[in-house]
């Protein structure tokens, strides 16, 4: 037997690397689910961390007031479970204080390490006590800032202190010395993303300015600190070179580390931080972006874990079914060599026991190949597509599947020949299988059938939703393909007869040529799976792309949205309005825009816009009705100002009025003049009114909030912008673009979902080409058989050629077309149940119909890319045949 097996092997070269590849595949396939499941989900993890930039990306500690935690009992307070995620600490004292001569507010702060992590442009690095370094933005602002300079400062607050009478003293003055000019880059994650190298200005009209300048000073400054009431002093007194600074903070910071930042992980720490805060106490607090990175993906972590699996069960079912379709293939080729055996007396198990041995080998390279090629298509993914520096790691759960796929295949293999092997010697030597007329649906297509039917009627009634409808598409098309593989013969025997009737009888003997092939049923059933899951993934992705774009329009509301946070200072609406006006005095580009934020979660917003601008500016993409801006006109009465409202919270018709916070401090009354679906850019339960006439109701300080609408992404003007919003007293500028937005909508796990199977259906599709090829292969010695019979009845040579290309056309062209057919069936039956999003919006956007101009495009340019392959196949089988039984002549 073995040698037996042996010389077959090698006769038989292509079957064992067809074998092969198939159940490389089929490894492959199962095996990449948890790899690819633990990359999605890491990648999501850097994803987000990585979007909190070097500010966020900070675990810190700071203690401050009356009672100061010292720095080492903070660090011990720090959770094993959080030390796990994040680097060394950074250890920082600071203080505020005032510059004496030009009244600047400065935090003094000493950072171990600090040295190496400026470049000292002139001087050297502070080492005693009241020695400071200045960046160089400071020293181009001040003219007295130099190295060897001597600086007075005070503390600031200012210090209560008393002179022996209990009289109130001045507060005592400090010599701070300077001894060096630094810069220090703001992305130096040692920093945390504080900018001790640049110089920002106090708001201007001055209010209670936050610190304007950072001057670094030598661990000494901060040692042996008298106690927060000093003894009294007499006037002009100094304080002996120890100066009794109140409002002392002590900081601790851990950057995160990315490379140790995984779902388990982030999880643990997450859990971590409530121990710490414990252990630390009330007077610590913790500043930290954990949170929000595992509040941004604890959603799609889980459904990491569902889409994937049902999205690769789908490449899994075409692979088995081509399984079946190789195994049955080989077998049946090895009927006669089966018959042998049994003549010499071995019997079922002998023949099964021969085609094992032979078949071992690929069996065994091909399940190890599906191992290795899973880890490479992951290495592709993590590499190429997702973002973030995920490295590779072994993953035991993709070890496990081996023997799992291994027993499946080892099992399809064992039923298809055992079938064969059980055949009598008589029916295993027939040059063809037994015809079958009528209508046939053998038990297991019975039980398939009615399982595909039971998914589809879930899904239609919306009892499966989720993840698993993900599978529907094969049900459908599998429900399909079963139907036509059961009416193939009595089709085809009524098309002959209309052919033939009609004096086509090209086209008749290939529709009967297709019709009692072996192995053409299975061919179909790929074919239509296939087709239907690849028209079907393209309009998804085209679907989910149009989706993603118009959530991030309706989000901003413009290209790009500019928030202004509010500073120490007074500002106010006019404020923002002279900003945007110097940068752009026409409002081509910018538009300002205020919100009264609502006092409550069922209370109304406002907010208040240029309805010019808005209709020049903003975005109604996903929209199919434009916003009536137009309707807002000259504002209104100032009793009752014009209003525009988006009618999915606002249940308000034109005419009517709704109730809203006003610059007044006091609810007021609108008059609904204009209404739309959904406002881009306007929140939920949010009234929009013209901007000047909301202004004119009051001075409102509270509850406010300010953003620019721009038309522009490029970073000069928005820079431009930045600096007006500044110098207007406004103290730092937030910029959102729509390609930022959009990126975190495209790094979810339903939007990596998408363009997943993309890769899946093509790769499907691959599977189904070679189903053909096997048709071919198998019916080879038939349709010589045939054509020679043929021949001798007196048929033409044309209508022979004819009727094997037609074949080919015809079975490429039923299968790929009814696959298609029912893409836009299935898009109806899933596109109301499927995860279109991790967090589903609020607002109405989502289409999740079938993408008719890009999905009927694929199923075109698949069927016509099919049609060519099968005309190519019947052409060189022709040729083939016309070769071997003479040759053809027109």
């Amino acid at each position: 037997m073995t040698k037996l097996a042996s010389i077959a092997r090698r006769h038989r070269l292509g079957h064992a690397i067809l074998f092969a590849v198939t159940v490389c595949l089929l490894v492959a396939t199962a095996a990449v689910d948890p790899l690819l499941t633990r990359s999605f989900s890491q990648s999501l993890v850097v994803f987000h961390e990585q979007a909190q930039r070097v500010i966020g990306s900070q675990v810190s500690l700071q203690s401050g007031g009356q009672t100061i935690t010292p720095l080492q009992q903070m660090e011990r307070a720090v959770d094993p479970r959080v030390r796990a995620v994040v680097g060394s600490p950074t250890e920082s004292t600071s203080v505020r204080i005032n510059d004496v001569i030009d009244g600047e507010l400065v935090l003094l702060q000493s950072t171990h390490g600090q040295c190496r992590h400026v470049h000292l442009v002139r001087g050297r690095c502070p080492t005693a006590r009241n020695e400071v370094i200045v960046s160089t933005a400071a020293v181009a602002h001040s003219s007295h800032l130099k190295v060897g300079a001597q600086l007075r400062v005070t503390s600031n607050p200012p210090q209560e202190i008393y002179d022996d009478k209990g009289r109130p003293l001045p507060p005592p003055h400090l010599t701070m010395n300077v001894v060096g000019i630094f810069t220090a880059p703001q992305s130096d994650r040692f920093w945390g993303g504080a900018a001790v190298g640049a110089y920002t200005p106090p708001p201007a009209p001055p209010g209670i300015p936050g610190p304007s300048e950072y001057w670094l000073t030598a661990d000494a400054s901060f040692l042996r600190n008298p106690p927060m009431v000093p003894p009294p002093l007499k006037q002009g007194e100094e304080p002996n070179g120890i100066v009794p600074w109140p409002g002392i903070t002590h900081t601790v910071s851990y950057p995160v580390d990315a490379g140790m930042l995984t779902p388990d992980t982030l999880r643990a720490a997450v859990a971590g931080l409530r121990p710490t805060q414990q252990k630390a106490g009330d007077n610590v607090a913790i500043t930290e972006s954990l949170s929000a990175v595992y509040a941004a993906t604890h959603v799609d972590l889980g459904q990491v874990g569902q889409i994937l699996p049902f999205l690769l069960v789908q490449l899994g079912i075409v692979l088995l079914i081509l399984l079946v379709q190789v195994t049955s293939f080989f077998a049946t080729v090895r009927r006669g060599e089966a018959a042998v055996l049994k003549m010499r007396g071995n019997g079922t198990a002998g023949v099964v026991r021969l085609g094992a041995r032979e078949f071992l080998p690929s069996y065994i390279v091909g399940t190890l190949a599906g191992l290795c090629l899973a880890y490479v298509v992951d290495g592709l993914v993590r590499h190429l597509w997702l973002p973030g520096n995920v490295g590779a790691s072994w993953n035991w759960t993709a070890l496990l599947v081996l023997p799992v796929i291994a027993v499946l295949v080892a099992v399809v293999w064992f039923l298809c020949w055992l079938v064969m092997a059980r055949e009598s010697i008589s029916a295993l030597l027939r040059a063809r299988p037994q015809r079958r007329r009528g209508a046939r649906l053998s038990m297991p297509a019975a039980v398939v059938a009615v399982v595909c039917l039971v998914g589809v009627v879930l899904t239609a009634t919306k009892s499966l939703t989720g993840a698993p409808v993900q599978v529907t598409p094969v049900l459908l098309a599998g429900l399909v393909a079963t139907v036509v593989a059961a009416l193939l013969a009595p089709v085809a025997a009524r098309l002959v007869r209309r052919l033939l009737a009609r004096g086509r009888p090209a086209g008749a003997l290939a529709v009967a040529q297709l019709g009692r092939r072996s192995g053409v049923a299975t061919a179909l059933a790929t074919l239509i799976i296939t087709s239907a899951l690849f028209a079907l993934s393209v309009s998804v992705f085209a679907r989910g792309a149009e989706n993603r774009a118009a959530r991030a329009a309706a989000d901003l509301g413009a290209p790009a949205l500019v928030h202004a946070t509010v500073g120490p200072g007074a500002v106010n609406g006019q404020s923002l309005m002279n900003a945007v006006s110097s940068v752009d005095p026409h409002h081509q580009v910018f538009t300002p825009s205020v919100e009264i934020n609502a006092s409550s979660p069922i209370s109304n917003a406002v907010v208040g816009v240029i309805p010019a601008d808005m209709e020049r500016i903003g975005t109604r993409t996903g929209l199919a009705d434009s916003v009536p801006w137009a309707a807002l006109g000259n504002g209104g009465s100032a009793s009752a100002p014009n209003a525009v409202v988006g009618t999915w919270t606002t249940k308000s018709a034109v005419g009517s009025t709704v109730s809203g916070p006003t610059m007044a401090d006091v609810d007021g009354d609108f008059r609904v003049a204009g209404s739309a679906p959904y406002i881009p850019g306007v929140p939920a339960r949010t009234i929009v009114v013209d901007l000047a006439t909301m202004l004119k109701a009051g001075d409102r300080q509270d509850n406010l909030s300010y953003q620019v609408f721009s038309k522009t992404q490029d970073p000069k003007q928005l820079a431009r912008l930045d600096a007006a919003l500044h110098k207007a007293g406004f103290a730092s500028a937030d910029v959102r673009t729509i390609h930022g937005v959009r990126a975190g909508y495209d790094a979810t796990a339903t939007a990596w979902a998408m363009n997943l199977s993309i890769v899946v259906s093509a790769l499907s599709v691959l599977a189904a080409l070679t189903s053909v090829v096997l048709v071919a292969v198998a019916s080879r010695s038939d349709r010589r058989r045939d054509l020679r019979a043929l021949r001798t009845g007196g048929v033409p040579h044309t209508v022979l050629r004819r009727a094997t290309v037609g074949e080919f056309v015809l079975l490429a062209f039923v299968g790929s077309a009814i696959g298609a057919a029912t893409a836009p069936v299935a898009a109806w039956l899933t596109g109301r149940t499927m995860l279109w999003w991790s967090t589903p919006p609020d607002e109405p956007l989502t289409r999740t119909g079938f993408q008719w101009q890009v999905g009927s495009t694929a199923a075109v340019g698949l069927i016509v890319l099919l049609m060519l392959v099968g005309a190519g196949f019947g052409t060189r089988l022709a040729q083939a045949a016309g070769r071997n039984g003479g040759r053809w002549s027109a």
